[in-house]
Order: C-alpha cells, then sequence, then structure tokens
C-alpha cells in the first residue's frame, strides 16, 4: 500500500513540477468559463486603476502577504507586492521569500480579459480580471530567475471605490488574487511551477492542482489543512486563521 502510494505521489509531483505552462493556460480557461460570467471589452477599464486590489494591503493582515507553493515538494513561498499603474499597464515591486532566501522582485501585470457577472447584492455587477504577470528576481546571483504566469482576480465596484470581492458560502467564484504559473531560473532550462494566493489552506480555502498538499479537517471537506509530510517545506509556522508576519520589512 505505501508503495503504490508513493508512486501515485510521486506521479502527481512529476506533474506539477514539469507541466507548469500547462497549469497556466488550464487556470485562464477555467477562470473563462465560469458560469454565469461574460466577457466584456477590457478597454472599458482603461480608466480604472486596479492597483490597490493587485498590491498587498499592509494595512490588513491577512491580507499583508501571498503564500503559495514553490515546486514539486510544495515548498512554501511567500511574496509581498506592490503595484502602481502606468501607461495602460501595472508596475510591480516587491519581495518573495523562499525559506531564507528573500530576493527583490519588479515586474508587469498587463489586463488580458475581462468577465462580469449581473447580480443583486453588495453591487449590481461582479468582474473577473485576468493578467498575464511577470515578475523578475536581480539576476546578481547565480540561480536568479524570472516568475511568469497568469493572474485573477474577483472584484466589484461601489461608491466609485474597487473592492476585492471572496465569497463566504465557498460558492463560485471561489478565489481571490489567484497567480498559476512558473519560476525559470536565467539562462537555463530549469522550472518550477508556482502557484499562490492569500490564503493557501483553511475554511472554503485551496490552491488550484495542489490536491496532493492537503488533507481535511474534521472529515469536513471544506476545510483544507497541510498534510503533515509536507509540513518540514516551510510549513511549520503557517497559520489558519490568516495572522502573518512582517517578513519582508
Amino acid at each position: 500500500m505505501k508503495y503504490i502510494f508513493a508512486l501515485t505521489l510521486t506521479f502527481f509531483l512529476f506533474n506539477i513540477q514539469t507541466n507548469g505552462q500547462e497549469l497556466v493556460n488550464k487556470w485562464a480557461n477555467s477562470v473563462s468559463n465560469i458560469e454565469g460570467f461574460l466577457e466584456i471589452d477590457k478597454s472599458k477599464f482603461d480608466k480604472w486603476d486596479l492597483s490597490n486590489i493587485l498590491s498587498n494591503q499592509t494595512q490588513i493582515n491577512p491580507l499583508s502577504t501571498y503564500i503559495g507553493v514553490f515546486g514539486p515538494k510544495y515548498r512554501r513561498i511567500d511574496f509581498h507586492l506592490m503595484a502602481s499603474k502606468k501607461e495602460g499597464t501595472y508596475e510591480v515591486t516587491g519581495k518573495s521569500k523562499l525559506g531564507n532566501n528573500i530576493q527583490n522582485l519588479n515586474g508587469e501585470f498587463n489586463l488580458r480579459k475581462v468577465f462580469y457577472r449581473k447580480q443583486d447584492y453588495i453591487s449590481d455587477t461582479l468582474y473577473i480580471g485576468v493578467f498575464d504577470y511577470i515578475l523578475r528576481e536581480p539576476g546578481l546571483k547565480e540561480g536568479d530567475g524570472e516568475f511568469r504566469g497568469t493572474f485573477s482576480v474577483v472584484f466589484y465596484r461601489i461608491n466609485n471605490q474597487i473592492q476585492i470581492f471572496k465569497t463566504s458560502s465557498g460558492d463560485e467564484p471561489n478565489f481571490t488574487n489567484t497567480f498559476v504559473g512558473a519560476w525559470k531560473r536565467y539562462n537555463s532550462d530549469v522550472e518550477r511551477t508556482v502557484i499562490f494566493s492569500f490564503h493557501p489552506a483553511g475554511l472554503y480555502e485551496r490552491l488550484p492542482y495542489c490536491e496532493p498538499l492537503y488533507s481535511t479537517k474534521d472529515m469536513n471537506d471544506d476545510f483544507t489543512i497541510i498534510k503533515e509530510e509536507f509540513i518540514q517545506y516551510g510549513w511549520e509556522d503557517f497559520n489558519y486563521n490568516g495572522q502573518k508576519s512582517n517578513w519582508w520589512k
């Protein structure tokens, strides 16, 4: 039985390591096909500034940093990002943390598609924005590289303010600021899948395409926890209540 489990786990780990671009395409297609949402001309959002919902909101602790997985062992990786709108794109600066290694980052978010759904609560319309992103490490050390992929955010507008939307019931769309992509070392073929969001586990929380990472709490399929065998890869102090440290300062 242990042998079968090991083979199954190896298969999943191999997939998450080698299929970064496939996962990017799969996630973009999944977001694009959520029931009830229709595509809208993205140029309508040229005058909207979405930088506040793309950045980490340091005044609200659970949203102060992104947390996700890096590579086949689902190593924990953290990101702190700040975005500003400039000439039709969003320039990004920030930091990443993988183990004890903290890297400076710079890059861009480019809006690719927008979808909308009419509704009767919170606001009259809910939107999903799909972005291409690139985040570059400085390149000053051997082993530096860059992150590329697709990023999706669910938002609404109320009183001329852009706000992040997050369901409290687990209904679709059940994701908030989710990145699916890969890190690739400069001048090398070395690549690792990277997936991250505000809340990688908890009630109605999980990262896409990371099924082997999770077990459930008290037989509740809606509450995910990190499996014991992955705790050693940076998850020792992960807090399911959303409390986070200010590691980027």
